[in-house]
């Protein structure tokens, strides 16, 4: 049944090798229990390839290519092996327990509750504020930098059900992954502004940030889809408006300040934030889940937030390129909060600001996230509707009677309240949002094979160190047969 809807769906599946079949249903069937990873869930920062506090000059020639040095401490290391990159499927099954998709969800809000605020039906295997897909996957390793995008159509309410869909991990990889560059960025440990001798704008922790064989999952969120998406639902289900914290009067939206309609102010500002905060839950469910799927596979998955996102982004280019992002050129006086301001890469992620290439004004930008649920095909439109044509989550009684319903739709009032608020703000600060960065890439994880000798050197345990699990352990045996094992006992003698 799951294959017929997938072609019906013009997804052929394709077929996987016994090696990699084996793959992913030892993930599925015999790894660990959650209970059982939550308990033995480490980060294995160092890696094979690696280095720590050597105190020797090293040239990053694959990221910066800076020669630097770290000074000598009591942990000095320097890996014995060379860089082993993690094979497709290992990044396959990363990335889709990273943010794949695993089928339709509820949608178990009252239609008086807020249904309408839901811009997807399309299940991911994290939660997000509204179901909004407002989180990306870009993965960066040493082919370069790749966006993972599987899409939001469904070929089952479920989409693994058992060994008959493996298929799909390695399918939603290939079809999902676009590539946006054939190199790693130019941003490693020690990047700073030129003449600066003490500054290190990726973090003291990050000195194997970005190495040769490893795979950075990188979560980068659209904020102000966030944001703006977070605005309509206020204004139609909160109550509340958005309150200029200069004047203590409404931001633009005078005009629907009246009981039963908008009551009640709340400042720009911690507005911002609550929409930041929503992006920050959704993204640390993405690493979360990345950690786990690496527990789970015998892999070092090393969290990472301590780095300039702005800066790898691309908001200076005179320290380095990054990845390229476009940022508007914002007046001081009108930044309060002296954020970059990032619209995020043209034909990639225009991201949900204004004024954009994109979205060039206030209209323009409130529509679009207006459109995301009633435009041709999504979920909450009467011609090719998403979920008839996705099989879920209602009966075919129940979701026309929710198309039907007046609260289904946002009312013009809204839409129209929010275009005011909007353009008020980019009057006043020069963008909005204003006093947030519309795109954050604050919270990643980077993935790697783990080098056991670091911990058989300086860790306790026994035999092998604490943190030695026996997927660990078996990891080359495993998932890289008839390769040397750098896990062997002398192996590096």
């Amino acid at each position: 049944m799951t294959l017929a809807h997938a072609s019906s769906q013009g997804v052929e599946p394709i077929s996987l090798s016994p090696e990699e079949q084996a793959a992913i249903a030892r993930v599925f069937e015999h790894g660990p229990t959650v209970f059982g990873a939550l308990s033995t869930l480490r980060t294995r920062r160092i890696g094979i390839g690696y280095r720590s506090e050597t105190g020797e000059d090293e040239s990053f020639d694959w990221s910066s290519h800076l020669v630097v040095r770290q000074r000598e401490g009591p942990l000095a290391f320097e890996s014995a092996s060379q860089p082993r990159p993690l094979s497709e499927v290992e990044e396959a099954l990363i990335a889709w327990a990273a943010l794949g998709p695993n089928g339709i969800i509820t949608a178990d809000i009252p239609v008086q509750g807020d249904l309408s605020s839901l811009l997807s039906w399309a299940g991911r295997t994290v939660p997000a504020s509204s179901n909004d897909q407002a989180v990306d996957l870009f993965i960066i390793n040493d082919s370069g930098v790749h966006l993972y995008r599987p899409g939001t159509e469904r070929m089952a309410p479920v989409e693994i059900q058992g060994p008959e869909d493996y298929w799909k991990i390695l399918h939603w990889y290939r079809a999902g992954r676009t590539t946006i560059s054939p190199r790693r960025p130019d941003v490693a440990w020690a990047t700073a502004p030129p003449g600066t001798h003490n500054v290190n704008t990726m973090g003291a922790l990050q000195y194997n940030a970005n190495r040769p064989g490893s795979t950075w999952f990188l979560p980068v969120g659209d904020v102000g889809l966030e944001w703006v998406n977070l605005l309509l639902s206020s204004y139609q289900f909160g109550g509340f408006y958005l309150q200029d914290p200069e004047t203590n009067k409404p931001a633009g939206c005078d005009a629907w300040i009246r009981p039963g309609f908008l009551e009640v102010g709340f400042p720009i500002p911690i507005f911002d934030e609550l929409a930041l905060m929503q992006h920050v839950t959704e993204v640390a469910c993405v690493v979360q889940n990345i950690r786990l799927a690496c527990e789970s596979m015998g892999l070092g998955a090393w969290a990472m937030g301590g780095y300039s996102d702005d800066l790898l982004l691309g908001a200076y280019p005179e320290v380095a390129a990054g990845l390229g992002f476009s940022f508007l050129d914002r007046d001081a006086a009108r930044n309060p909060s002296k954020t970059a301001t990032c619209q995020g890469l043209p034909g990639v992620l225009d991201a949900r600001m204004a004024p954009s290439r994109k979205f060039p004004s206030a209209e323009a930008l409130v529509r679009n996230v207006v459109e995301l649920r009633y435009q041709r095909g999504a979920h909450l439109s009467p011609v090719d509707n998403w979920a008839e044509r996705n099989g879920g989550p209602f009966t075919e009684e129940a979701r026309e009677a929710i198309l039907q319903h007046p609260r289904t739709h946002i009312p013009d009032w809204v839409v129209e309240a929010a275009i005011d608020t909007v353009k008020y703000i980019i009057d006043k600060y020069g963008c909005a949002p204003s006093h947030i960065n519309p795109v954050r890439a604050k919270f990643s994880c980077q993935v790697h094979h783990v080098d056991m000798e670091y911990y058989r050197k300086f860790h306790t345990g026994g035999p092998e160190p604490y943190l030695a699990t026996p997927q660990l352990l078996s990891h080359f045996h495993d998932w890289h047969a008839g390769t040397p094992n750098p896990y062997e006992r002398g192996a590096h003698a």
